[in-house]
């Protein structure tokens, strides 16, 4: 369990995190992308920097050989570079599927009376007493790092002394990365949009509900990214790419 709660590492660095995956786009050789992002962060500690550096890139890069591996995540980020929504949605995915204790948490959140009215305020006692029964021994550190970084992802807002929590629909590119992303991982090819809410990423990650879901879903459909069918009260998601390697070529 403590090795659990220490992966929460660093947290949402967003400004850190876009210089280091521009670096990586840049240069695929670990040593010299590491040099420039401990030359280039803010940081004064070099022992922070350095432990900066494990964090990121745990959690960002794939390396093989001390070369960076040109992934999926890193061709989506370079293809949504200049859409700050979108990569900032990108890049919080891609911490939640790296933190397991972030993406838990949300997951907390994500209740059916938050789903259906959109909306929720948790003070901070609740939220402790949330963490606390899900993790007997979490540390009040923990829990005070897990609430800073979802106030400063966007997810929680702080309202007087407590905290909001809206519904959200992720940006059109990085939703069909999160469908293509789960399809591959649950081997769907025609998921409902209550399959998504159910047993995807999507509701927890993002805070979405199914409205959105399907809002975004019919957007997705109008480019040409998947297809979307209405059956009375139910309804399927037909995916047109194979794997999300090829949903990220397809993106333009």
């Amino acid at each position: 369990m403590d090795k659990k709660f220490s992966t929460i590492g660093y947290g949402f660095l967003l400004e850190e995190t876009l210089t280091l995956l521009d670096f990586a786009l840049e240069n695929k050789d670990q040593q010299a992308v590491r040099n420039s992002c401990i030359q280039s962060w803010p940081q004064k500690s070099e022992s922070n920097k350095e432990k900066l550096w494990q964090h990121m890139k745990f959690r960002f890069l794939e390396i093989e050989n001390g070369t960076i591996v040109d992934t999926t995540f890193l061709r989506m980020f370079k293809k949504v570079r200049n859409e700050d929504d979108a990569v900032q949605d990108l890049i919080f995915f891609q911490l939640c599927m790296t933190t397991p204790i972030l993406y838990e948490t949300l997951s907390l959140l994500v209740t059916d009376s938050f789903l259906n009215t959109g909306e929720a305020v948790f003070s901070k006692y609740h939220l402790d007493q949330l963490l606390e029964k899900k993790y007997e021994r979490m540390p009040q550190s923990t829990r005070d790092r897990v609430r800073s970084i979802l106030v400063k992802s966007g997810k929680l807002k702080l309202s007087k002394s407590n905290y909001k929590v809206k519904t959200y629909l992720p940006t059109e590119s990085i939703l069909g990365y999160a469908i293509y992303f789960d399809s591959l991982r649950n081997g769907w090819r025609a998921p409902s949009t209550a399959t998504l809410m159910n047993q995807s990423v999507i509701a927890p990650v993002f805070l979405c509900n199914r409205s959105l879901l399907i809002a975004g879903v019919n957007k997705l459909s109008v480019k040409g990214h998947c297809e979307y069918h209405r059956h009375g009260q139910t309804d399927q998601i037909q995916l047109i790419y194979q794997t999300l390697e090829e949903y990220v070529d397809a993106w333009k």
